[in-house]
């Protein structure tokens, strides 16, 4: 983690100095454009062709792909990616926010804090969706715990006295927390300690994972999916996992 680097990426993307050429940089977030010139700090990194797809970051450690929406969308790109490099998937969460809203001359009306708390088991809710992919060898997964300033703008409103809404228009990182990486199969009980046990099940992960049910349920199922644990009966309605004997941790 270099805070200094980070702090210099955000830098480059407020005063309008994106290092990205060309390709998918109008529409892009702040969070993408600056998590890519963190990553990928040259331009010649940056928005590279492989085969039929283009990859956001290409250097050293191989491919990086930084995915702040919903993983399904990059399976066709992990299909091609994986057999021919090692592949970075880098996921940022939000741990805190700050909300300013802006009046409809664009300046600031408010500013308050968020009680939404983002954390790192918000990923498992996306682990089904490439599932398929988790246990090859050029697999890896880095989530990105960071802060951010989440601007909104007012709704234009054709009813006079209407309250106005507002609508998100970018959310600016403006702290790096923490980095999690996740580069091997063991590695998987950073974010769920009870797999350091025999066996366990969905309420183990919930509460040594300091997550819901529903949610600690989706991650050990997108992991049985892509047989990195198997199931060995059951406690009451629950599954009982333990690591696959299959898997080489």
């Amino acid at each position: 983690m270099d805070i200094l680097r980070f702090e210099q990426a955000c830098e480059t993307v407020r005063e309008g100095r994106r290092l990205q050429k060309g390709i998918g940089t109008i529409s892009e977030t702040s969070v993408h454009a600056v998590l890519k010139n963190y990553y990928g700090s040259y331009q010649d990194q940056q928005e590279q062709p492989i085969g039929r797809y283009i990859a956001d970051i290409v250097n050293e450690d191989g491919i990086i792909e930084i995915q702040t929406g919903r993983f399904k969308a990059l399976k066709n790109k992990l299909a091609a990616f994986l057999p021919v490099a090692r592949v970075t998937v880098v996921y940022p969460v939000i741990r805190n926010r700050q909300i300013i809203c802006l009046d409809k001359e664009g300046n600031v009306k408010s500013r308050r804090r968020s009680p939404k708390k983002g954390r790192a088991c918000d990923i498992f809710n996306e682990l089904w969706g490439i599932a398929e992919f988790l246990c090859d060898p050029n697999f890896s997964l880095k989530i990105v715990i960071i802060d951010c300033e989440e601007t909104r703008s007012p709704q234009k409103s054709k009813i006079s006295g209407r309250k106005r809404k507002y609508t998100l228009e970018d959310r600016m990182p403006v702290r790096l927390v923490e980095e999690i990486e996740i580069n091997s199969l063991c590695d998987w009980s950073k974010l769920l300690p009870c797999m350091n046990e025999p066996y366990f099940t969905s309420a183990d992960a919930a509460e040594t994972g300091n997550t819901d049910s529903k949610t600690a349920s989706a991650a050990l199922s997108a992991l049985y999916k892509a047989g990195i644990l198997e199931r060995n009966g059951k406690k009451g309605n629950s599954y009982i996992y333990s690591f696959s004997s299959e898997v080489t941790m």
